[in-house]
């Protein structure tokens, strides 16, 4: 699978094995290594999360493939390299079996431990409804409609924080053109409409709609 076409649930927190000539000239392996591996290398084992808000794949190993086997060279504990997957559009992706999993369990239960958001931003993380509104490369980022009798419609980007019964919390990231009495950085309230019979995310000012 192309990188491009992959989105953030088919690969949140799984090990993902990234090839391509753009990967390895994308790194510095003294970045990655204590000693980088006399070998050639392939391309790298990694771990996809959410760093704050960035969708990346951190490094795990270096990786020399052979048709279906993979040669693995455990990347340095005391070195962290993330690949952003923007920056990886063009890579080859390949989620990778349990076995490997448990051969770093440690070092991803440590990088779970220092990224990991907090419950509530978690929470809408598992938001499938989201995943239509969603920016590829910051999965938290979604674009919500502001409108109202006096204006033009608005589309503006929204960070996810929380959701309460259905409805959701976020900050607002961009200022709006338009008065719609909030700026950039404002707490707003939003969830989903429907509008000619397609489904939007929808400004809540003064009410909620259901995300069922």
């Amino acid at each position: 699978m192309n990188v491009a076409k992959i989105f953030f649930r088919k690969v949140y927190r799984q090990i993902c094995l990234l090839t391509g000539q753009n990967v390895v000239d994308a790194v510095n392996l003294r970045d990655v290594f204590d000693f980088p591996p006399d070998e050639k290398i392939d391309g790298f084992l990694t771990y996809a999360h959410i760093d704050g808000e960035t969708f990346v794949f951190e490094i795990l190993a270096g990786a020399q493939c052979d048709g279906d086997r993979v040669k693995i060279f455990p990347a340095s504990y005391k070195k962290s390299v993330k690949l952003k997957r923007g920056q990886m559009e063009e890579a080859e992706l390949k989620i990778l079996t349990a076995e490997y999993s448990t051969a770093f369990r440690d070092r991803i239960q440590m990088i779970n431990d220092q990224t990991s958001a907090d419950a509530a931003r978690e929470q809408t993380r598992l938001i499938k409804t989201l995943d239509a509104f969603r920016h590829p490369n910051y999965p938290d980022d979604v674009v919500v409609y502001f409108l109202d009798a006096q204006h033009t419609p608005e589309l503006l980007w929204v960070r996810c924080v929380s959701v309460d019964e259905n409805i959701l919390t976020g900050e607002l990231l961009n200022e709006p053109r338009q008065d719609f009495s909030c700026h950039a950085g404002d707490e707003i309230k939003f969830g989903v409409a429907q509008i000619n019979q397609q489904n939007i995310l929808l400004n809540l000012p003064t009410g909620g709609q259901s995300l069922a």
